[in-house]
C-alpha cells in the first residue's frame, strides 16, 4: 500500500477539548508523519513565497515507532521560565542551500551551542541570534565543529557571549517547557509534559535508533534545536512535532545530549547530583562539513 502524499503546515497553537489520558499507538507499520521543526517536511518542496525562511527537507518522515502502546496526557496549561534560561537560547539561521533554514539552539558551555542538524544541514554559513537584554536581537557568525546526522544534533562555535544552561536530570511526568525562535525573531515557551522515553526508530527510514522523549507538548515551527527545560536545566533537545489533532512533541533524550557532546570532543563529567558538568576550549574544535542540503 502506498503512502499517501502529506502535505504539512507550521504547526499551531489549537484549543479544544481533549482527554485527561489518551492512549497512542506506535507500531512500525503506521501510517503518519512528524513535522521537523526547522524545517517544512513535505512530499514535493514548494518555494517559499514569504521572503522569510526555506523549507529544505522535500521527503515524508514516518513517525518515530515504539515497541506497544504509549499514554499520552494532555500538555500543562502554563509552565513559567526565568529570564536566565531565554538568555541561553539562540536563533540559528543557516545560509547556502535557498533561502534562509530557521531554528533554535542553546549554549552548554562557554562558545560552545547545540542545535538541530537538519537545520544546518549544507550550509555554507551560520548565523545566531539572541536576546542580550535590549529591544533588538544581538547576532554573530558561528562555526560548525560538531555535526551528527543520525542524532540530528550538530554542535556550533561561536564568539557569542551566550550564557550556558546546565543539563539537568531528567524527571518523566513533570512541567517542563520547550524553548525557542519562531522563524527566528521571536522566542516562544510551549509548556510540556515529559511522558515517556522510547528507543524509536524510523524518522528518515533508516532504521536508525534514537532514544527520544514523547511530550505532551505543541512544540512549533522554528523550535527545531531548542532546549526541553526543567528545573532551569537542559533535559532534552526538542526536533520535531506529530501532524494531526492532537499536542505530541518529541525531543531527544539527556543520554543522546551528553554522548553527541562526547563524540564531538566536549569533556562530559558529572557532579556530585548527577548533573551534567561541560568542559571545553572552543578554540581546540575544528571545523566540520554538515554534509548536503538534505540530511538524508
Amino acid at each position: 500500500m502506498t503512502r499517501p502524499c502529506v502535505t504539512l503546515a507550521a504547526a499551531s497553537r489549537r484549543r479544544h477539548e481533549r482527554p485527561v489520558r489518551r492512549l497512542v499507538l506506535w507500531a512500525a507499520r503506521s501510517f503518519g508523519a512528524v513535522l521537523l521543526v526547522g524545517a517544512m517536511v513535505a512530499c514535493a518542496a514548494d518555494p517559499d513565497d514569504s521572503g522569510r525562511g526555506r523549507s529544505p527537507v522535500a521527503t515524508v518522515a514516518s513517525i518515530p515507532s515504539a515497541d506497544g502502546p504509549v499514554w499520552l496526557g494532555a500538555p500543562p496549561a502554563a509552565v513559567t521560565v526565568d529570564d536566565g534560561v531565554l538568555a541561553s537560547v539562540v536563533s540559528v539561521h543557516a545560509f547556502g542551500c535557498g533561502p534562509v533554514s530557521h531554528g533554535s539552539g542553546f549554549a552548554v558551555a562557554s562558545g560552545l551551542l547545540v542545535g538541530s542538524a537538519h537545520v544546518v544541514a549544507g550550509a555554507s554559513s551560520v548565523e545566531i541570534a539572541w536576546n542580550a537584554g535590549g529591544d533588538e536581537l544581538v547576532t554573530a557568525s558561528a562555526d560548525i565543529v560538531g555535526f551528527d546526522p543520525e542524532r540530528d544534533l550538530v554542535l556550533l562555535r561561536s564568539d557569542a557571549a551566550v550564557p550556558p544552561l546546565r543539563i539537568e536530570r531528567v524527571r518523566y511526568g513533570s512541567t517542563a517547557a520547550v524553548i525557542g525562535y519562531l522563524q527566528g525573531e521571536r522566542v516562544e515557551v510551549s509548556p510540556a509534559r515529559i511522558e515517556h522515553l522510547v528507543r524509536a526508530s524510523g524518522l528518515w527510514g533508516d532504521g536508525i535508533g534514537r532514544n527520544v522523549y514523547f511530550l505532551a507538548a505543541d512544540v512549533q515551527k522554528g523550535q527545531s534545536g531548542g532546549p526541553l527545560v526543567d528545573r532551569g536545566g537542559v533535559v532534552g533537545v526538542a526536533f520535531a512535532t506529530a501532524t494531526g489533532p492532537d499536542d505530541i512533541g518529541y525531543a531527544l533524550s539527556r543520554g543522546e545530549l551528553l554522548g553527541f557532546l562526547a563524540s564531538s570532543g566536549v569533556d562530559v563529567g558529572f557532579d556530585y547530583r548527577g548533573d551534567a558538568v561541560i568542559h571545553a576550549q572552543p578554540a581546540s574544535f575544528g571545523v566540520t562539513s554538515s554534509g548536503d542540503c538534505r540530511l538524508r
